[in-house]
């Protein structure tokens, strides 16, 4: 007899590794001509930029910079601050064994320590730690099984495979410029120290054709001046920004998120009307970076049987990686953090930066506990000193729990806890508050196996074979007793099981529940 298999491919994505890892970056940097001589530093931060990403074999590439700003106090005048740049070269690889060029790579980074260390007038040591995470995922094609045709009556069981996987990613950068005026109530600019960007009161919307987004750069700049009595000054201004990207959205789409950066790119300053240096020409790029998840069911055949005939099924089975569910919440905090020298004003405020960091993740039923520290880092102008950068710096810690469905033991979760709405304010005369939310969105994926039927073999029952099924039978259902298992199992089908119990065909079976079944005679 002849059986066709009725095949159609569908794409998986599997999980092959992910690593994470520490490097350790440092280099001199020599203070350029023309800059005083360095006896104290006051300030040190840093960006990455990622230029390439290679995946070559076991291994994964990457090169970039670490661009650094240092404020600094020169020699024999204590009531000066000087800034200066630098670079930190990277380039490195992770190795992660059995990776190639084929498969999908997630690549993220972040500054986890930065500290310096003074070997002359003329030169600076700069040391950082680099928190590096890299996953790799493979994707593959599988053939399933959707239909048994036949030219003799054919049993078949289906099932259900459901698999949520990325679907769409990309980046769309949005360039934001504006000429900002120093407020008349403050003095022109001798030179600019640092600039910082943030977004504020964010808002990103799905569309059936598109992400839309729109917020606020806030924009800080912190500079010196001519004036004796305020030496250095904090300026911020707000640049109102809205962008969308064109991503068409499938009725398969189950999950989606954008993340908004901001980084400036370009700052001038020039004189105003009455000449003097109070305009602020600069550029921004805001970043959306989003993804989407698409769920696909397809429904297979799982097993089949021919009733008077012996079967024999060969089976393949492939393992994948599938976001079986996602969980979200927002959490509003205040904190307080103690400043030794004395809270500044408000307006004396540079920047906040809080930076989370997963210590635990614990799973309780359908409860995930989330818990870490957030370090919270503070860039003001010293009220008792106006021409001193000072820098405060906490840990303040953080519980949240999510309900999530379909939480394991053995799933793997991927938390992500970002910083909104930061907030900061004068408490009393020692303490700043700062008033912010954490976002919890936290990814869940299972490894899964899906068994495919790849080959059928049918041959004809002998007599004797035949006869040794019961012509009738009275049987008590036991635990895991379905319709499809004692049909097969009699040699009958669950159609005639259906009609002599005068049964649903999708009614679950009770315990010990009593059924007649009858043997089939002719086929």
């Amino acid at each position: 007899m002849s059986v066709e298999l009725i095949r159609k491919q569908m794409g998986l994505n599997e999980m092959t590794r992910r690593e994470n890892v520490q490097v350790v970056k440092e280099r001199d940097i020599i203070v350029p001509d023309g800059k005083p001589d360095m006896q104290r530093v006051l300030y040190l931060d840093g960006d990455i930029n990622i230029d390439q990403i290679d995946v070559q074999e076991d291994r994964v590439v990457y090169k970039g910079q670490l661009d650094t700003t240092i404020l600094y106090v020169p020699q024999n005048n204590s009531k000066e601050i000087y800034t200066m740049k630098g670079s930190i070269p990277l380039e490195d690889f992770v190795i992660l064994d059995g990776v190639d060029n084929d498969q999908r790579i997630a690549f993220n980074y972040n500054i986890e320590h930065m500290h310096w260390n003074i070997l002359n007038e003329r030169k600076l040591n700069v040391k950082a730690i680099i928190g590096v995470s890299v996953e790799a995922t493979k994707p593959k094609e599988i053939e399933l099984v959707t239909d048994v045709r036949s030219d003799s009556p054919i049993q078949t069981s289906f099932d259900t495979v459901s698999i949520v996987r990325p679907s769409q990613n990309g980046v769309e950068k949005l360039i934001v410029k504006d000429e900002l005026t120093i407020p008349q109530g403050k003095a022109s600019i001798a030179e600019i120290l640092k600039m910082n960007t943030e977004i504020k009161e964010e808002q990103i919307k799905r569309t059936d054709s598109e992400i839309l987004y729109n917020g606020i750069v806030e924009v800080s700049t912190m500079y010196t001046t001519q004036d004796e009595d305020k030496p250095v000054e904090v300026v911020k201004h707000r640049i109102p920004f809205a962008g969308s990207s064109d991503v068409t959205k499938p009725g398969e789409e189950v999950y989606w998120n954008c993340d908004l950066t901001v980084k400036p790119t370009y700052m001038q300053v020039s004189p105003d009307y009455d000449g003097e240096d109070r305009i602020v020409e600069v550029e921004c790029i805001v970043e959306a970076k989003y993804n989407t998840y698409d769920k696909n069911d397809e429904t297979i055949i799982d097993d089949v049987y021919f009733p008077g005939k012996k079967v024999t099924i060969a089976n393949n089975t492939s393992d994948y990686m599938t976001l079986a569910s996602k969980g979200a919440a927002k959490a509003s905090k205040k904190e307080m953090v103690t400043v030794d020298s004395g809270a500044p004003d408000t307006e004396q405020i540079f920047s906040v930066t809080l930076k989370p960091m997963v210590e635990e993740k614990q799973i309780n039923g359908d409860k995930l506990t989330v818990s870490g520290m957030v370090e919270a880092k503070i860039v003001y102008i010293d009220p008792e000193n106006m021409n001193m950068v000072q820098t405060a710096v906490e840990m303040l810690p953080f519980n949240q729990e999510l309900v999530i469905e379909g939480l394991s033991k053995d799933a793997y979760i991927d938390v992500k806890v970002q910083p909104k709405d930061i907030e900061v304010s004068a408490y009393n005369k020692n303490d700043l508050m700062i008033d912010y939310a954490l976002d919890y969105i936290a990814n869940v994926y299972k490894k899964d196996i899906v068994q495919t039927i790849n080959q059928i073999n049918v041959e004809d029952m002998d007599k004797e074979e035949l006869n040794n099924y019961p012509s009738i039978t009275v049987y008590a259902a036991k635990k895991g007793d379905s319709l499809w298992n004692l049909a097969k199992r009699f040699n009958t089908t669950v159609q005639d099981i259906v009609e002599i119990n005068d049964l649903d065909e999708n009614a679950a079976l009770n315990l010990g529940q009593k059924l007649i079944i009858l043997k089939k005679t002719k086929f």
